[in-house]
């Protein structure tokens, strides 16, 4: 028996890292609480409604719905209804113009002269000689926002359902006097955009939306995204025209038998898509975990420029993204309207989480969307370490169907696969993945590896990342009525979403 126990405290308390990270009843009450925080800020801030989406450190998401999609017609708002992106839209265009840069197609200081310069519709810019790929990306170029132009919006009245091209609106700002110099100063501009789409399909020789579709919206399944690039837009929810009504929509709700006020097309690369929050939280999850962009160029991307000024700041605005002071840490994401709806999408980094918000009115321009968001972040935090004690001891009960089924590859999974990897017992010190999972294999042929059940469990958290368990194991080897019991230390660190072993001692 003492050989059983021996090589026993090699294997001890192993978590389930392809599992998930918390139990099934904390996540219920975490999403109930979540509801009722999104119902009490539509209630408080006469919102229709409002959706929500949270993804949590570990990618699991939470989807969220209060209020109406359409008040009288006394339709409830539903999770993951559709609404438009708005300027949101601008981080899927930056992140295209990044991965060409990452490929070494493009430079963020080359000057888009180089591409344009002989077109005469380019020439008549304002800083046409002087704007930069960079400039762009961050609004340091000095060129006006088309879209609010007195003759832009009086177009827009005359013929709601046309089609532009975007020389054509372009053309709104020919001759203007810049904002200010380039790279000398800060100004938004969805005209900074219009060009990177433009650039964007002159390099690539694809459609804007070709691209999209090629490299994000497939590849990352984000399958309630697509364009807004006409007056019918299957799924769009009802939206309600504020007092200020920017663009002078002809109504106060925006979708009437299937189709919007007027055509969205002429937004494009500076918005234009339909989505809901659950795509909008999983995009922003994925591209600031470095799932889109190369380590490099994502810091490259979160380096602000201050407002007004241009000049390298703490917060301010990306390349395609603003960073928001939180608390202790920052956020990265994006803020966008369209007539009727007004989206928000951020991305904690401290805390490794996402969360978007959209509501279908633009009352306001809806300007307390970042606070409501740091409302729901607190909830999820506030719930964060019960959640992750939870999802310990989950992936030991899932841990402990791995041994019984006799399966040691399953087993195996807790263990992050590196070579750094250790276990620590009487037999002394073994390291790296493939060492210990040969001499599991060796030791532990399915027919000796009995009935395995862990209690007197013990999780600590000792770092934003890291906990440490204590526990008991317990053997029933098959044949033999004794029960082997040993004690074990495990420490867990969660890395790339997923909970897993990095080190087991055995006393």
């Amino acid at each position: 028996m003492k050989n059983y126990a021996t090589t026993l405290l090699l294997l001890l308390a192993l978590s389930f890292a392809g599992s998930s990270l918390r139990s099934q009843p904390a996540l219920q009450n975490l999403q109930t609480t979540l509801r009722k925080k999104l119902e009490a800020i539509v209630k408080d801030n006469s919102l229709p409604g409002a959706t929500a989406a949270i993804v949590l450190p570990d990618g699991k998401l939470l989807s969220l719905a209060a209020g109406y999609a359409d008040r009288e017609a006394d339709i409830r708002m539903m999770p993951g209804a559709q609404m438009f992106s708005g300027s949101v839209g601008k981080t899927f265009v930056a992140a295209l113009v990044l991965k060409q840069v990452e490929a070494g197609k493009l430079r963020l200081d080359e000057k888009l002269e180089g591409h344009f310069g002989r077109e005469s519709w380019y020439r008549q810019l304002p800083n046409a000689s002087d704007i930069t790929v960079r400039m762009l990306l961050q609004h340091t170029s000095g060129l006006p926002r088309y879209v609010f132009q007195p003759a832009f919006i009086q177009a827009l009245k005359e013929q709601p359902d046309r089609t532009w091209e975007p020389q054509e609106l372009l053309g709104f700002v020919a001759n203007m006097a810049p904002q200010h110099p380039a790279g000398q100063g800060w100004a938004y501009s969805d005209t900074n955009y219009l060009l990177l789409g433009l650039l964007l399909e002159k390099i690539t020789g694809k459609t804007y939306y070709a691209l999209l579709e090629e490299q994000i919206l497939g590849p990352l399944g984000l399958e309630k995204t697509y364009p807004s690039d006409k007056s019918n837009l299957p799924g769009l929810t009802q939206g309600y025209i504020g007092s200020q009504n920017i663009l002078g929509l002809p109504r106060n709700k925006t979708v009437q038998d299937g189709r919007y006020a007027i055509n969205p097309q002429f937004e494009w690369t500076g918005g234009g898509l339909v989505t809901n929050a659950e795509d909008l939280a999983r995009w922003m999850y994925r591209l600031q975990r470095g799932e889109f962009l190369g380590n490099r160029i994502l810091q490259e991307m979160r380096l602000p420029a201050a407002f007004g000024s241009g000049l390298p700041a703490e917060t301010g605005y990306g390349l395609g993204c603003f960073v928001w002071q939180a608390g202790e840490g920052l956020h990265y994401g994006h803020e966008g309207i369209m007539p009727g709806h007004v989206t928000t999408v951020e991305y904690a980094a401290a805390e490794g989480l996402a969360i978007a918000m959209q509501v279908n009115t633009d009352e306001g321009f809806t300007r307390k969307l970042h606070g409501f968001v740091l409302e729901l972040k607190a909830i999820v935090l506030k719930e964060l370490e019960n959640l992750e004690r939870d999802a310990i001891l989950e992936n030991f009960r899932q841990q402990e169907n791995c041994w019984n089924a006799g399966d040691i590859d399953c087993y195996m999974k807790a263990y992050h696969p590196s070579d750094s990897i250790r276990t620590i017992s009487s037999q002394g010190v073994t390291f790296g993945y493939e060492a210990i999972r040969r001499q599991y294999q060796a030791n532990w042929p399915p027919e000796r590896m009995g009935r395995l059940h862990f209690d007197q469990m013990l999780p600590e958290r000792i770092a934003a990342d890291t906990w440490s368990v204590l526990g008991r194991f317990n053997l029933q080897f098959p044949g033999r009525e004794e029960l082997v019991q040993g004690w074990f230390s495990v420490l867990m660190k969660r890395i790339g979403g997923h909970w897993y072993m990095v080190s087991d001692h055995s006393g």
